[in-house]
């Protein structure tokens, strides 16, 4: 397994949920980060919760949905680090709504956070990481793309594509040393969850969700992996264990 000290590494939706806890995670293994999200504030808050100096750990305020946006981040971690070793898409939005009422907003909503900033992502940094010879983007989906659900149909969807997309582009590049991994988790107890939950048609199967620190420490693994060893996607499920 290689080391992640001095990495850099960009996550969006850095501000909360899981996009804080992979910052965590990265902190405690003494990677440089670039966290990027909407709330200035709550940027900052992760920010100066972290093990880091403030020259290791800097926030950039940006819209994924825009290219402007998603060239504002890349240009600046490059500016600022000179390189980015690891790009973290965590950033996303879910819905739950019967497809008869969801309307063409939401669902341009949805594709545009879901599927097309990890468009921009791929656009504008795969050339960067072809001339430095390497890198890897890990792009956080879910489990709920796997099978249509009930009220799921924009969310489900979106991140379907951002799967395919991804595995079909990560075969495009993967002789160039460069990894493109999906990690997608089943229910996680977080904020973004619990405020989908109250509007659910569908019963959880869990007997309990996953952590957020449990989804982070997936993405170090896919982060520390040696550099011949390469997992497309990977699925991370809550164990139920009896006392």
């Amino acid at each position: 397994m290689r080391s992640l000290t001095d990495k850099v590494v960009v996550i969006t939706g850095a501000s909360g949920g899981i996009g804080s806890a992979i910052a965590r995670q990265f902190a405690n293994e003494q990677a440089r980060l670039l966290l990027c999200g909407r709330d200035n504030k709550k940027l900052k808050a992760v920010a100066a919760s972290l093990n880091l100096s403030h020259g290791n750990c800097i926030t950039v305020t940006a819209d994924v949905t825009k290219s402007s946006g998603m060239k504002k981040i890349i240009e600046t971690a490059y500016k600022h680090f000179g390189r980015i070793d690891v790009f973290i898409n965590n950033a996303g939005v879910g819905m739950n709504k019967l497809f008869i009422r969801t309307t063409e907003k939401e669902f341009d909503q949805m594709i545009a956070v879901n599927l097309k900033s990890v468009f921009y992502s791929f656009q504008q940094l795969l050339p960067r990481m072809y001339d430095q010879g390497c890198g890897q983007i890990i792009n956080i989906s879910t489990m709920a793309a796997k099978q249509g659900v009930p009220g799921l149909s924009a969310y489900s969807a979106s991140k379907a594509a951002m799967n395919i997309l991804s595995e079909a582009v990560a075969s495009e590049v993967r002789n160039e040393n460069i990894k493109i991994s999906v990690l997608a988790p089943a229910s996680v107890d977080t904020d973004f969850m619990s405020n989908m939950a109250p509007r659910s048609r569908v019963r959880s199967k869990a007997a309990r969700k996953l952590m957020a620190d449990e989804v982070a420490e997936s993405v170090i693994f896919l982060a520390r992996q040696n550099e011949n060893a390469w997992i497309s996607l990977a699925e991370i499920r809550p164990l139920l264990v009896k006392k």
